[in-house]
C-alpha cells in the first residue's frame, strides 16, 4: 500500500468540519441516522483507492476506559480498561530482561507491575501507554490493521495543545494510519444529537464539564468545569454503606460501581425524600459471593453530591447546576435562550434516574419563570462523543478534512493546529 495511493484516497482539498456538518441534511445528524450510516457510507468513498475494509476507526478516550469502533456504527465495537501495568520478565536461557505490559484487570494480577496512570482529570499524560491501549485495541479487539484506517480522536475540553500532536505523532509514526483527525467530544455530542448548536454538560468519572457548542464550535471562554463527578460518588457511596456497619471485606471498586449504577437515583427534592418511610426506597442486591445486602436512603444520598458536594471537599467541587450556571451567565443573551432549550446530558455518570428532571429544575430556580429550559437525556448518552465521532467521520462531505500522512511528514505536528477546529 503505497503513500500515494493513501494521499489520493483521503483528498487534497482543506474544508471546514462545521461547514461539511452544514452542507448534510438535517436528518443525517440525529441518533436514530446513525444506523443509515452503513460501513458502505464511507468504505464506498474511500476503499475504491485505499482497500480499506471497514472505513475510518473511532476512538473515544476515557478516564476508566477506552472506546473504539468503525464509522457509522451506532456503538463502538469495543471498550477497554484505561489501567495498564508494566513488569520486568527474565528471558528464559538469557541473562536479559524485558518489559512486558498489561491491560485491563489482568494489570491487577501481577504482584510485581508498576501501574501506569494513563489519564489525569480526562487527559492522556503518558503517551506510551496510550500507545500500548490502541495497538491492543487494534490487535486484539479490533481485529484490523491501523495502516488500513484513518482515526477519529476525540478530544475533551481544555485539552492542551500539545496532545493533538502527540495524538499525530502515535496515529502517523506508530500505528501507521493513513490519517487522523481530532474533534472536541462536547462538539460530537452535539452532532450526535442532531444539532450543531448545544448546550453539553458532560459527567464524566472524575471530572465534570459545560460546554455551550455554537454553530459546532466550542465557545472556549463560557467552559466550565467541577472536580464533581464519578468516582465522588463511588467514594462517597463507599462511606455511606461503612455507616450501615456492611463490612466491605474484599469488595473492589467495580462492585461498588456496579451498586451505584443499578442502585441508586436522583431525588427530585431530597428534603422531602429524606421524609418518606425507609420501606419506600429500600432494595436489595446481590454481591458477588452471594450476600445480599439492603440498601436504603443510601440510594439517593449518594448522587446528591452532584447537587450539593460535601463543604469538606474544596473549593474545586461546584454543584453541577451552579457549574452549568456560571457557563450560562457567560454566553450571549441572544444565544442563552438556545443553549436553555438545548441542555444535553452525557458520559458515564450522567445515567442516574431523576437526574434529568433535577438539573432542568435546579437551572429553572435561577431563570426567569417564562424561560423554557429542556434537559435531553438520549439513552445513548454514555458514548454520545464516539457516537457523534461515528456520525462525523461517516459524511461524504467530510473526508477531505483528514490530515494525510503526507501533509504531517512535510508539515510536521502543529498541521493539526491547521485543520482541526
Amino acid at each position: 500500500m503505497g503513500s500515494s495511493q493513501d494521499e489520493d484516497s483521503l483528498g487534497t482539498r482543506t474544508c471546514s468540519p462545521v461547514s461539511s456538518l452544514n452542507e448534510c441534511h438535517q436528518n443525517e445528524l440525529g441518533m436514530r441516522s446513525v444506523s443509515s450510516f452503513s460501513s458502505t457510507t464511507i468504505s464506498s468513498f474511500l476503499s475504491e483507492d485505499l482497500g480499506l475494509r471497514i472505513g475510518p476507526v473511532v476512538i473515544d478516550m476515557g478516564t476508566r476506559s477506552c472506546r473504539a469502533g468503525f464509522s457509522g456504527h451506532q456503538a463502538p465495537s469495543a471498550e477497554i480498561s484505561t489501567l495498564v501495568s508494566h513488569t520486568t520478565v527474565l528471558s528464559e536461557g538469557l541473562e536479559e530482561t524485558r518489559s512486558e505490559a498489561f491491560l485491563g484487570e489482568e494489570a491487577l494480577l501481577y504482584p510485581d507491575t508498576e501501574i501506569v496512570e494513563v489519564m489525569q482529570n480526562g487527559i492522556i499524560i503518558n503517551w506510551e501507554a496510550a500507545e500500548t491501549l490502541w495497538q491492543h485495541m487494534f490487535e486484539h479487539k479490533l481485529g484490523v490493521p491501523p495502516e488500513e484506517h484513518a482515526l477519529l480522536i476525540t478530544e475533551p475540553p481544555l485539552s492542551p495543545t500539545s496532545g493533538r500532536e502527540n495524538m499525530a505523532e502515535v496515529a502517523f509514526e506508530s500505528l501507521g494510519s493513513p490519517g487522523i483527525f481530532m474533534a472536541p467530544q462536547p462538539v460530537l455530542s452535539t452532532y450526535a444529537h442532531g444539532r450543531t448548536s448545544a448546550f453539553v454538560v458532560d459527567i464524566g468519572h472524575v471530572v465534570t464539564h459545560a460546554v455551550p457548542v455554537h454553530d459546532g464550535n466550542c465557545l472556549a471562554y463560557a467552559i466550565k468545569r467541577t472536580d464533581v463527578a464519578g468516582s465522588c460518588l463511588t467514594w462517597y457511596l463507599t462511606m455511606l454503606l461503612g455507616d450501615m456497619e456492611h463490612t466491605l471485606g474484599n469488595w473492589t471498586s467495580p462492585v461498588v460501581e456496579d451498586i451505584k449504577h443499578t442502585c441508586c437515583y436522583v431525588a427530585f427534592d431530597f428534603n422531602n425524600e429524606c421524609l418518606l418511610p425507609p420501606t419506600s426506597c429500600t432494595l436489595d442486591f446481590t454481591l458477588p459471593d452471594g450476600q445480599t445486602i439492603s440498601l436504603g436512603k443510601e440510594r439517593f444520598q449518594c448522587p446528591e453530591v452532584l447537587f450539593n458536594p460535601l463543604p469538606t471537599w474544596g473549593d474545586s467541587y461546584v454543584g453541577i447546576h451552579e457549574m452549568a450556571q456560571r457557563s450560562l451567565d457567560l454566553l450571549p443573551e441572544d444565544i442563552r435562550s438556545l443553549m436553555h432549550r438545548n441542555i444535553l446530558l452525557c458520559g458515564g455518570s450522567s445515567l442516574f434516574e431523576g437526574l434529568p428532571r433535577r438539573l432542568g429544575s435546579e437551572l429553572a430556580q435561577c431563570l426567569p419563570s417564562s424561560t423554557e429550559v429542556e434537559v435531553v437525556a438520549a439513552p445513548g448518552r454514555r458514548h454520545a462523543a464516539w457516537m457523534g465521532g461515528s456520525v462525523l467521520a461517516s459524511l461524504t462531505n467530510f473526508q477531505s478534512c483528514w490530515i494525510r500522512r503526507d501533509e504531517y511528514y512535510e508539515e510536521g505536528p502543529c498541521i493539526v493546529h491547521q485543520k482541526c477546529f
